[in-house]
C-alpha cells in the first residue's frame, strides 16, 4: 500500500477513536507507570501521532505534553509499524544529532512498540506507540521487550474499550434522537389528525385484529381506553354503504388495487356523520399482511357541498327545484322512457293575472303569491309521484312519471286547476290569479326535451287563447298538431 494512503488510514483511525487532546485517564496513566516500573526506566509514555506532532496520552518522567513529529523516535515506530530499540542514541548515527538526544530530555535508551486500533473490517491500524526511555544507555533483554509488547496489547485493549464505549454512546445518542424524532412526528401526526378530523387504521389479516389511531376513536366518539371494538366495526356504517364498503375491501384483497369512497356513518353516540374512507394492502416479502387506510370526518364539507348543490338546483324564492334541475330530471326520465317503452307527461303552468297582482298590490304581494303557488305544487297528491319546479317568473312545470296513468292525470289536473286559483289582498285592494296548463305526453311520436317542452308550450297557449284557467293536451295526428 502506498505510504500516503497508509498515512491517511492511520490518521482516519486516530480521528475515529477521538482520543487526541483528551484529559488524563487513570487506566492509561497506570499502564505507562507499569511500563516504567517493570523495565526500570526513568521515562515512559503512551504516544499518539497525528500529522504534525506526537501527543502523550500518558507520560512518566521529564516529558513535555507534546512535541513536533519530525524528530520524535515514536514517529519512526508509527510510520514503520514495527518495534524500535535504540541502546545508546548518542552513538547511533541515526539519532546522535537529534534535538531530544543533545537536549532535554537527553534520550540515550529508547524502546517502543506500535499501538494499534481495530477497524470495522477486523484489520488493525497503528495510531501510536507504547515506549520506555532513559537518560542512560542500556541493552534490553528479550524479556523486557516481551513485557513491552504485552503491555502494548493492554493499551490496545484500553483503546478498543474506549472506542466501543464511544460507539455505544454515539448509538445511544442516535437512538435518543430517533426516539425524539418519532415522538415529534407522532405529536405532529396527532395534531394533523385533529386539524383534519382524520385517523389511520391497520387491520392485521392473520390475527384479524384492527388498530386505530386516536383520530379514529374521536370520529367514532369512543374513548381510547375502551379499545377497538373489533367485532362491531362495520356496525357504524348503515346500509347500503356497509355493503359497498365491504365489497370494496374484498376487491382490494383480490386485486391489490386501493380504493377511496365516501359513506354515511353513525357514531357510538348515535350522531350521523359523513366519512371518507381509504384502504390499501400492506405487503411483507411480497405477501399481503394487513389492510391499512384512513378515515376522515367530512360531515361539514359534505353538508356544505349538498347545500351548494341544493342552492344551484333550487329557486330561492319558492324553494322549488329550478329550471336546471327540472331539465336534468326530464332528460333522465326521457332516456328511461325510451329504454323501457314507458310514457311520461310534462305540465307547463303559466299564471293568469299575476302582473295585475304586482301592479295593484306590489311585488311583495306578488312574491307571496308565488310562494303560495309553490305550496300548492307541494301538495301530497302531486308529491307522491310528480316533480314540480319553477322555471322562472310566473312559469312553473310538473313532470309526471310513467307510474301515473293518463286517466289519473285528468283527476290531478282538475285538482291542480282549483288549487292554482288564489286571491291576494292588501291595502284594501284585491287581486286574483289562476293557472293555465299545457300538457304534453312523450309517447306522442319521437321526443326529446326540446320537443316535449315545445309541445306542452303549444298546448298551453292554445288553452290561454281558448279560455284562461283551463288545461289543454297536445296530440299528434296525421302530421298535424292538435290540442284538446
Amino acid at each position: 500500500m502506498p505510504d500516503d494512503l497508509r498515512e491517511a488510514l492511520r490518521q482516519k483511525a486516530l480521528a475515529e477513536i477521538a482520543l487526541l487532546d483528551t484529559p488524563p485517564e487513570r487506566e492509561f496513566d497506570a499502564l505507562a507507570r507499569m511500563a516504567q516500573r517493570v523495565l526500570g526506566t526513568s521515562m515512559a509514555s503512551i504516544t499518539l501521532i497525528d500529522a504534525e506532532r506526537q501527543w502523550f496520552k500518558a507520560r512518566c518522567g521529564p516529558l513535555a505534553p507534546q512535541t513536533a513529529r519530525g524528530p520524535a523516535f515514536c514517529a519512526i515506530v508509527f510510520e514503520t509499524e514495527a518495534r524500535l530499540t535504540v541502546e545508546d542514541a548518542s552513538r547511533d548515527p541515526r539519532f546522535s544529532a537529534n534535538p531530544f538526544v543533545v537536549g532535554a530530555p537527553h534520550i540515550r535508551f529508547y524502546a517502543g512498540v506500535p499501538v494499534r486500533a481495530r477497524q470495522a473490517d477486523g484489520s488493525a491500524v497503528t495510531i501510536g506507540t507504547l515506549c520506555v526511555l532513559d537518560e542512560k544507555p542500556r541493552e534490553p533483554t528479550q524479556a523486557d521487550l516481551d513485557v513491552l509488547m504485552e503491555l502494548a496489547c493492554v493499551a490496545e485493549a484500553l483503546v478498543e474499550a474506549r472506542a466501543v464505549a464511544l460507539r455505544a454512546a454515539a448509538n445511544a445518542e442516535d437512538r435518543r434522537l430517533a426516539v425524539e424524532g418519532l415522538e415529534r412526528e407522532r405529536r405532529q401526526l396527532k395534531q394533523a389528525e385533529r386539524m383534519a378530523d382524520m385517523g389511520s387504521w391497520r387491520h392485521d389479516l392473520e390475527q384479524q385484529k384492527t388498530m386505530w389511531s386516536d383520530g379514529v376513536f374521536a370520529i367514532h366518539e369512543l374513548p381510547i381506553a375502551a379499545g377497538v371494538p373489533n367485532g362491531e366495526i362495520m356496525n357504524y356504517f348503515p346500509e347500503p354503504d356497509r355493503g359497498v364498503f365491504l365489497d370494496a375491501v374484498m376487491r382490494t384483497l383480490e386485486t391489490g388495487e386501493p380504493f377511496e369512497l365516501d359513506a354515511d356513518f353513525v357514531t357510538a353516540k348515535g350522531n350521523a356523520r359523513r366519512v371518507r374512507c381509504s384502504c390499501e394492502v400492506e405487503l411483507s416479502q411480497g405477501k399481503p399482511v394487513a389492510l391499512i387506510g384512513l378515515i376522515q370526518d367530512i360531515t361539514g364539507r359534505h353538508t356544505m357541498e349538498q347545500d351548494l348543490l341544493r342552492m344551484a338546483r333550487t329557486d330561492d324564492l319558492t324553494q322549488l327545484p329550478n329550471r336546471a334541475a327540472f331539465y336534468r330530471l326530464l332528460e333522465t326520465h326521457l332516456g328511461e322512457a325510451h329504454t323501457t317503452g314507458s310514457d311520461l307527461a310534462v305540465l307547463l303552468i303559466d299564471l293568469d293575472g299575476f302582473k295585475g297582482v304586482n301592479d295593484a298590490l306590489g311585488h311583495a304581494a306578488g312574491d307571496e303569491v308565488l310562494r303560495r303557488i309553490a305550496d300548492r305544487l307541494r301538495s301530497p297528491y302531486l308529491q307522491e309521484a310528480c316533480f314540480a319546479a319553477r322555471l322562472g317568473g310566473d312559469e312553473f312545470a310538473v313532470l309526471v312519471p310513467s307510474t301515473v296513468a293518463r286517466s289519473e292525470l285528468d283527476r290531478i289536473v282538475r285538482r291542480l286547476l282549483r288549487d292554482l286559483h288564489i286571491v291576494a289582498e292588501g291595502g284594501g285592494r284585491i287581486a286574483s290569479v289562476s293557472g293555465t296548463i299545457g300538457i304534453a305526453w312523450a309517447g306522442e311520436g319521437p321526443c326529446d326535451r326540446e320537443t316535449i317542452l315545445r309541445r306542452a308550450d303549444v298546448a298551453l297557449y292554445e288553452a290561454k287563447r281558448t279560455r284562461k284557467g283551463t288545461a289543454q293536451t297536445y296530440r299528434e295526428a296525421s302530421g298535424q298538431r292538435l290540442v284538446g
